[in-house]
C-alpha cells in the first residue's frame, strides 16, 4: 500500500438496496453493480479508518451505486464509526423528503454535517424546498448538485442561485453528465446520454455560468484542479466537467473508496483494489 497514499476524502458505497429515481442517465447502470458483503465492510471498518487516518483524509462521503437512504440502517452504523470526520451525504433526497424532520434529524444527530442533493430539473428543485429548509433549520450546510442535461428545460444558473439564496444553501455545484470512458456506446444509459446531454447543451449552460463567475473571488482550488468561486457572502460554487474517478495520479487521490463488497480502492474500478 505504501506509507506515502494521500488521499482528500473517503468515499463509503453503501450497499444497494435500490434506487427510487430511476434517473435515465444512471451512472450505475453503466458501470455494473458488485455483490455486497456487508460483514466483510463491518469487518473490515477498523482498518478501513485507520488507512483513511494515515492518508489523511480530511473528509468522509456517504454515496451509493444505489440510493443509500434506502439502506438506512448501515448508513447511521457505517456514519457512527467514522464520526469523528466531517461527513457528507450524496442523495437524490427522495426518502428524506417524505419525513424530512425525522429523517434529517436522524441524519444530524448521527454526526453528518452536509447533505448534498442531485438535482436534475425544476419541478425536483421546487418540490425539494421542505427538505432544504429543514437541513437548514438544523444548520448542516446543504449543497445541490445540479446535473445538466435537456431535463432542465429552461432553468437558468440565475434562478438556481437565486433558490440557493432563499433556502440558505451554501453550496453550489454544476455536473457534466458524461458516461465512463471504454464503455459500449449501444447501452441505454450512453445513448440517452448522448442524446439529452451532449457537449452543447453543456457549453451553451455554462456560458451564463462563465458570465456570472467571470469576477467572482476564488475561494480555494480542489486537489483535482477545480475551482471554488464565491458567488455570495454565503453561496460557494463548482463545476465539475468529468465528474468520475477513473484514475488517480501515483499515492495522490482524490478519493479513497470503500465499496459495498468490503474491499478499499483508490478509484470506482475493481482493478484498483487495495485489501
Amino acid at each position: 500500500m505504501g506509507q506515502d497514499l494521500k488521499a482528500e476524502n473517503l468515499a463509503i458505497s453503501i450497499p444497494n438496496k435500490g434506487c427510487d429515481k430511476k434517473c435515465p442517465y444512471c451512472i450505475s447502470r453503466i458501470t455494473g453493480y458488485i455483490t455486497a458483503n456487508a460483514d466483510l465492510m463491518l469487518r473490515n471498518a477498523k482498518k478501513v479508518l485507520n488507512v483513511a487516518r494515515t492518508a489523511d483524509v480530511t473528509s468522509v462521503l456517504f454515496t451509493g451505486k444505489g440510493e443509500p437512504t434506502l439502506n438506512m440502517e448501515m448508513l447511521l452504523q457505517l456514519a457512527y464509526i467514522f464520526r469523528d470526520y466531517p461527513l457528507e451525504l450524496q442523495t437524490n433526497g427522495i426518502k428524506l423528503l417524505s419525513k424530512p424532520d425525522v429523517y434529517v434529524g436522524e441524519l444530524f444527530d448521527s454526526g453528518f454535517d452536509t447533505i448534498a442533493v442531485s438535482i436534475d430539473s425544476r419541478e425536483q428543485l421546487e418540490t425539494s424546498t421542505r427538505l432544504f429548509n429543514t437541513i437548514a433549520r438544523l444548520d448542516m450546510v446543504a449543497r445541490i448538485t445540479l446535473n445538466v442535461t435537456d431535463l432542465l428545460g429552461d432553468l437558468t444558473f440565475k434562478e438556481v442561485i437565486s433558490y440557493c439564496q432563499l433556502h440558505d444553501i451554501r453550496q453550489l455545484t454544476i455536473r457534466k453528465v458524461v458516461a465512463p470512458q471504454h464503455v459500449a456506446s449501444d447501452m441505454e444509459p450512453v445513448r440517452w446520454i448522448q442524446e439529452h446531454a451532449p457537449e452543447s447543451l453543456y457549453t451553451d449552460f455554462m456560458k451564463e455560468v462563465k458570465w456570472h463567475i467571470a469576477d467572482a473571488p476564488l475561494l480555494r482550488v480542489l486537489g483535482d484542479g477545480m475551482k471554488v468561486y464565491e458567488l455570495d457572502k454565503q453561496l460557494s460554487f463548482v463545476h465539475s466537467d468529468y465528474c468520475i474517478q477513473e484514475q488517480d495520479k501515483g499515492t495522490n487521490v482524490r478519493s479513497l473508496v470503500w465499496l459495498e463488497d468490503g474491499h478499499l480502492y483508490t478509484s470506482w474500478l475493481e482493478s484498483a483494489i487495495l485489501f
